[in-house]
């Protein structure tokens, strides 16, 4: 019998579908150096050698031609940008893998995996308790793990593949990173109890600007904060440069100057600022490569309601 047109024998050329020349297990060494920047502390997390996880490394970077990796002495191992996107790619490609393992094939009620979430440290405290909660008792089988940070950090995170969501501002988001819009997030200033400013609904920079400023020093953040000034052609009266909302909040309670914040917390009095800058939205960004699953969906559900119910402003 003459062969069907088009049909062939397996190999090169071959229509059916064949394995590549790495595994699974080699793709989650390779992620996990990537979140940890570090052969030893990748292979300590996956308890295994670290010769084998630099084996894993060596092999895929040989069979797909591509450094993925730049060896640098400060920090360690570092994605190259063709590394970036592999990384993202092999996190889809493992979640999937689990979701098969785990039987969502053969139920496709039933919400489980694993979800990397990271939240600007600002207001992660009121937002991370509350997730865990709701997501564990509506979830039992799913996991989610979650990440706190500055602006900068969130979004290395999200380019390496480390983080699968991140809750953050949209300003100075770079190509390649896409945002759920969840809700503006208008700037404020935080002032000491008893300000005489607090007597006004709204201020401006103008009326802040001979005011001692505690900055938060922090990468992006700081220049977000700086151009309200500069937009306005003032200059700003640095009193204090802190690298924590403890110690911002600290300082002003305690009447050492005033801040300036998306997002204050309860028990902080804040009035809103009237800058010609564009007011960022609070949201959740992602790598423009990742797949969503079931189990982010289910974040993102509750992430959006919890956003909702949270007070922005400060009484």
């Amino acid at each position: 019998m003459p062969p069907v047109q088009g049909d062939r024998t397996a190999g090169e050329g071959s229509a059916e579908i064949r394995a590549p020349d790495f595994s699974l297990r080699q793709l989650s060494y390779f992620v996990a150096v990537a979140r940890h920047q570090s052969l030893h502390k990748a292979a300590d997390a996956l308890h295994v050698s670290a010769p084998a996880v630099s084996a894993a490394i060596a092999h895929l970077e040989a069979t797909l031609n591509v450094q993925l990796f730049q060896r640098r002495h400060a920090r360690g191992l570092v994605l190259t940008e063709a590394g970036s996107a592999f990384a993202v790619e092999c996190r889809n490609l493992l979640q999937q893998a689990w979701e098969i393992g785990s039987g969502r094939l053969m139920d496709h009620h039933e919400v489980q995996g694993h979800v990397h979430l990271a939240c600007l440290f600002s207001f992660a405290p009121f937002v991370i308790p509350p997730l865990m909660r709701q997501f564990a008792d509506r979830f039992p089988k799913a996991r989610l793990f979650w990440h706190e940070g500055h602006h900068e950090y969130l979004l290395e995170g999200l380019q390496t593949g480390a983080f699968d969501l991140a809750l953050m501002y949209d300003f100075e988001v770079p190509s390649g990173i896409e945002c759920i819009v969840l809700r503006p997030a208008p700037l404020q200033a935080v002032l000491p109890a008893g300000h005489p400013l607090l007597g006004k609904p709204k201020l401006t920079i103008r009326e802040l600007a001979t005011e001692p400023l505690i900055l938060l020093d922090l990468p992006r953040t700081r220049n977000y904060m700086l151009s309200a000034f500069s937009a306005d052609g003032v200059a700003p009266r640095i009193a204090h440069r802190v690298y924590s909302m403890t110690m911002l909040l600290g300082l002003v309670a305690n009447g050492h100057g005033f801040s300036l914040l998306n997002f204050c917390p309860p028990d902080t009095h804040s009035r809103e600022l009237e800058s010609t800058l564009r007011t960022p939205n609070l949201v959740l960004a992602h790598s423009h490569r990742y797949r969503f699953t079931r189990t982010a969906a289910a974040v993102v559900e509750i992430v959006t309601t919890l956003v909702d119910d949270l007070a922005f402003t400060a009484g």
